[in-house]
C-alpha cells in the first residue's frame, strides 16, 4: 500500500479509538531485570517509562536491553536466549549467562531506556500517529492526555485498523429542519 493510500485509510481514527489502555510501564529506577519480567509476563516488547506523577521520561524496549547487556557484559547480537546459552560453550565467555543476569539485576531502566520518548495525543488523528511510527523508525508511541501517560499505540495496533474488512458507509442523515423556537 502506499503511503498516501494508507493515510487516507487511517485519517477517519483518532489515536484514542485504536490504541491500548491501560498501559503496562516501568519506573527510571526499576531494575532491568523486573522490567524484562513486566514485559515477559505481558507480552509485550516494550515500556513506557513514567514518573509517579505519569509523565513519560522514556522508553524501554527489549531492543534497550539488549544494547545495555552488550554494553555491559560483551553479549554481542543475540537473536534469541538459544544464542546466549550457545554462547556459554565458548571457553572464554562460559561466565556469560551469570554476568548477564547480574547486569539485569543491577542494571535501571533509565540508564538503558530511549530517551525523550516520542509521543502522540490521544485526540491526534491516526495518521499523524503511523507517520511518527514510520519517521523515527519505532514500534509503539506513548499516549498522552495532556502532559500524562493515557494508553500506547503500536504497529500492530495500526495494522489491525488496516487489515480490518472496510465498515458499510452509513448513508447520509438529512437534517431536519431548523424548528422555530421564538413564540410570538
Amino acid at each position: 500500500m502506499s503511503a498516501p493510500l494508507v493515510t487516507d485509510l487511517l485519517r477517519p481514527f483518532l489515536v484514542e479509538e485504536v490504541m491500548t489502555s491501560p498501559v503496562f510501564t516501568a519506573g527510571p529506577f526499576e531494575s532491568l531485570l523486573s522490567a524484562a519480567r513486566t514485559m515477559r509476563t505481558h507480552h509485550v516488547s516494550g515500556l513506557p517509562v513514567i514518573d509517579p506523577k505519569g509523565h513519560v521520561l522514556g522508553v524501554l524496549s527489549e531492543k534497550d536491553i539488549v544494547a545495555s547487556l552488550d554494553h555491559q557484559v560483551g553479549i554481542g547480537h543475540v537473536r534469541g536466549i538459544l544464542d546466549v546459552l550457545l554462547a556459554g560453550y565458548e571457553p572464554k565467555r562460559k561466565d556469560l549467562l551469570q554476568r548477564s543476569v547480574a547486569a539485569l539485576l543491577n542494571g535501571v531502566v533509565q540508564d538503558a531506556m530511549s530517551h525523550p520518548a516520542a509521543t502522540v495525543d490521544e485526540d491526534a488523528p491516526l495518521s499523524e500517529a503511523w507517520h511518527l511510527l514510520r519517521q523515527f523508525s519505532i514500534n509503539r508511541l506513548p499516549v498522552v492526555r495532556g502532559d500524562r501517560l493515557s494508553g500506547i499505540l503500536t504497529r500492530q495496533d495500526v495494522l489491525k485498523v488496516l487489515a480490518a474488512p472496510p465498515s458499510p458507509v452509513a448513508p447520509a442523515r438529512k437534517t431536519p429542519a431548523p424548528k422555530n423556537r421564538v413564540r410570538a
